[in-house]
């Protein structure tokens, strides 16, 4: 893909560039760097809160808690 030690997202090919980040977005905290993980999780599995912890590798309570914690914060 690429003779450069690093691989670009234009080095990528197109069907690939979308999902690709402009960058590191280093100027959130780690509780909205969280959340939106958390978020994207949940969505992915539809919602089912079981899923989205064994994904996360947490139990369902502790999923809840941090829910409970981010929607609070």
């Amino acid at each position: 893909m690429s003779d450069r030690p690093v691989i670009d997202a234009a080095d990528l090919p197109e069907f690939m560039r979308f999902n690709a980040s402009a960058g590191p977005l280093l100027d959130r905290t780690l509780a909205a760097v969280e959340a939106e993980h958390v978020s994207a999780v949940l969505a992915s599995v539809g919602g089912n809160r079981s899923k989205a912890a064994r994904i996360l590798g947490i139990d369902r309570k502790t999923l809840a808690a941090r829910l409970a914690r981010l929607t609070r914060d």
